[in-house]
């Protein structure tokens, strides 16, 4: 019946189109796919993306890729740090990182440089397009994308770009001064540097140390980008980032508000400077080639007050700590061999990464600071393709594969010392039939995965006395496999002859084997009624299986050159299949929904043009309730955001005044259920990380 309901819904949403009038016309931008293998653009992707480009982000006032994905369907993020790190695509991906290295479902890269589980540095100023791909990307990224993959691009170098100053200030202390200049270098080459330096105090209060800033941001980014013409043969682009983000981390409130209690504020901080370059060669017969490396390194901060308090709170009370320093690497080598008539592709690719992580936290057993080192030093190697093959004027169709190995070690401490070895394929097939300048149609089957991993703290953990009672069931979860998701969809594409109305939507079903899930084992009943200090044990296991499907849809209306309405619905259902959560007995969780995977999303939009140079902006955002873990049953609360914004647009100055979450609604973006506060008897009671107040700003771009 659901599914039923979701096709009669697609139907619904584009029988309006034949109805619309001639009377206007409108001129359509024609936006490219970059994350493409072959070249694609909107009106020819057999494949799920929302792009959003700068004119989104602008009325908006966003500085940092979590302010607008909300304007997305489908796809949600974890809190639990300062800046969303982790995001969630049709209900799949990681939430949080703690001890053990992550494998995420959803990657992240910013101009072609993998920034996946770093998105601190995903500020947006001076950035151009933001493309976030749903469903397996198993042909063209492979591990870091079984969910679905995001793609942030800068502005492309050049003299032919605007220049621009920007002076920004707002509620809540927030500071924000950037600058963007391009240029050409003699006749054959052209660049674009952009700064930012954004500061604020966060949006909590500290009443036990009568701060405002202990949740702060302190964010620096530079970007350089450069394009030259070596000859005629051979084109060279390379990307400079520099991102030094020191922000606080004070977010989780034992009265469950906005006041925290916390002694020592934590921290969440990310030094990285990373470097590429892209060479293309055109010089040989019907052949083009292209050659990419970058490198990156970073030093990762993340800490928190364990205890949420201060010392003396209560007899029973106890004071802790969490703190944990990474330092990361990774070089990539990318190489593409294709045609120059872009009808097929294959591509090598190798990437190295190593993480050294050193844990500085409070031993209950020893209670007193201790330590714990671990290195997981990963090596992947894909060889991949993609042939597109028009079989008709109006019929396109394409496949694509990939096959990667993905070697980990991993060595902790403890003497833990554990490789894995995975070998895995994806890859798509998919057809588009354009029927018409007004209909295209496309239908794909993909197939993701992720690797698998080791569970080195809870193996560190077994000789606790404390989980005695769990050492056979934790033996048990000491790796976990692969996952794999299939995926089959549907979409179809629309606008009215006059362009005026625009309109998508699209159909998916998939499939998750050996579904990876993250568990948290705790001491709760130990702690209520025996005074036990607190365990906290984090791993993944493999549930057989879970299904998630549902329906995207986006329409646009344009009723005259002044008004431009926009709306969009996703629709989700989600299940786990034969899994059960280990508590002081096994909890049966088949049938019940995944974690972060609300049921519906949407977004209703307005811009108005009042003046030739001033227009305005209205935008309402919902989003259903969602369980915040699979160790749990906590839900958050369903929520309906509303923004708005008003820009004066003059020769050299451009004015805009925003604001988001206009009626101050408190939601919730992460998530715990456990006891941790001495004054109810260590009740257990579910704690939330609220999301972004009311907050609004107005901004000087000084344009030239």
């Amino acid at each position: 019946m659901k599914k039923k309901l979701l096709a009669v819904t697609l139907m619904g949403l584009l029988n309006p189109l034949i109805a619309v009038s001639d009377e206007y016309q409108y001129e359509i931008e024609t936006i490219e796919v970059k994350g493409e293998l072959l070249p694609t653009t909107t009106d020819t992707a057999s494949n799920a993306v929302e792009i959003l480009t700068d004119d989104v982000i602008e009325v908006l006032g966003a500085s940092h890729l979590q302010d607008v994905l909300n304007q997305m369907g489908n796809v949600n993020f974890a809190g639990g740090s300062s800046r969303a790190r982790f995001f969630q695509i049709r209900g799949m991906g990681e939430r949080s990182q703690f001890v053990d290295p992550v494998n995420p479902s959803v990657g992240i890269a910013i101009d072609g440089i993998d920034y996946t589980g770093m998105a601190n540095a995903a500020t947006l100023f001076d950035i151009s397009q933001i493309e976030v791909f749903k469903g397996p990307q198993g042909t063209g990224v492979g591990a870091n994308a079984m969910a679905g993959f995001i793609n942030l691009y800068g502005t492309e170098p050049g003299s032919g770009q605007e220049t621009k100053l920007r002076l920004e200030a707002g509620n809540y202390g927030m500071q924000n001064i950037a600058a963007a200049h391009g240029g050409d270098i003699g006749d054959h080459s052209e660049y674009r540097v952009s700064v930012n330096k954004l500061d604020g105090n966060g949006y909590i209060d500290n009443v036990h140390l009568n701060r405002d800033d202990t949740n702060g941001f302190d964010e620096l980014s530079v970007r350089l980008k450069t394009n030259s013409r070596i000859n005629d043969d051979w084109s060279v682009s390379t990307v400079i980032h520099k991102f030094d983000i020191d922000n606080g981390y004070d977010a989780f409130s034992l009265d469950l508000n906005r006041n925290t209690l916390s002694d020592e504020p934590g921290f969440d901080k990310q030094d990285t400077t990373s470097f590429a370059i892209k060479a293309k060669h055109t010089g040989l017969d019907n052949l083009q080639q292209t050659f990419f490396v970058s490198t990156s390194n970073s030093d990762l901060a993340y800490g928190y007050d364990e205890d949420w308090s201060f010392v003396g709170i209560h007899e029973d009370g106890y004071s802790s700590t969490d703190h944990y320093f990474r330092d990361r690497s990774a070089t990539q080598l990318d190489y593409t061999l294709g045609d120059k008539d872009n009808n097929w592709v294959v591509g090598l690719y190798h990437q190295d990464k190593s993480t050294d992580l050193d844990r500085a936290y409070f031993d209950f057993d020893l209670w007193m600071p201790a330590a714990f080192d671990s290195q997981y030093d990963v090596a992947s190697s894909a060889l991949y393709g993609e042939k597109r093959l028009k079989s008709s004027s109006s019929l396109t169709f394409s496949a694509g594969l990939r096959i990667e190995n993905y070697d980990g070690d991993y060595s902790d401490s403890n003497a833990i010392a554990v490789g894995t070895s995975d070998t895995m394929w994806g890859g798509h097939l998919s057809a588009i039939n354009k029927y018409s300048d007004i209909l295209q149609v496309y239908a794909r089957l993909s197939r993701g995965f992720k690797a698998g991993g080791v569970n080195g703290e809870a193996l560190s953990q077994l000789q606790d006395p404390r989980l005695a009672e769990f050492v056979a069931a934790l033996k048990e979860q000491q790796s976990f496999e692969p996952e794999i998701l299939e995926n089959i969809e549907l979409g179809i594409r629309a606008n009215s002859r006059d362009l005026s109305l625009i309109a998508s939507a699209n159909l998916f079903y998939s499939t998750r084997d050996n579904m990876q899930v993250k568990q948290w084992l705790t001491n709760t009943e130990q702690v209520q009624n025996q005074g036990a200090a607190p365990i906290f044990v984090g791993y993944i296991s493999n549930a057989p299986s879970g299904t998630n499907y549902g329906l995207e849809t986006n329409i646009r209306y344009r009723p005259n050159n002044d008004v431009t309405l926009s709306a969009g619905l996703a629709l989700l259902e989600s299940e786990v299949e034969d899994f059960d959560r280990l508590e002081d007995e096994l909890v049966d969780l088949s049938g019940r929904a995944q974690a972060h995977a609300p049921e519906y999303q949407y977004h209703l939009s307005g811009l108005w043009q009042l003046t030739e140079r001033i227009s305005t902006s209205l935008s309402v955002t919902g989003k259903d309730g969602f369980y915040y873990s699979f160790s749990h049953d906590a839900k958050s609360s369903s929520v309906e955001l509303v923004n708005a914004s008003l820009t004066y647009r003059g020769d050299n100055l451009d004015i805009t005044l925003w604001s988001r979450n206009l009626t101050d609604e408190d939601y919730g973006v992460r998530g715990f259920r456990f006891p941790n506060d001495p004054r109810n008897g260590y009740a257990t009671t579910t704690y939330e990380q609220l999301g972004e107040p009311l907050v609004y700003g107005v901004k000087l771009d000084f344009v030239f």
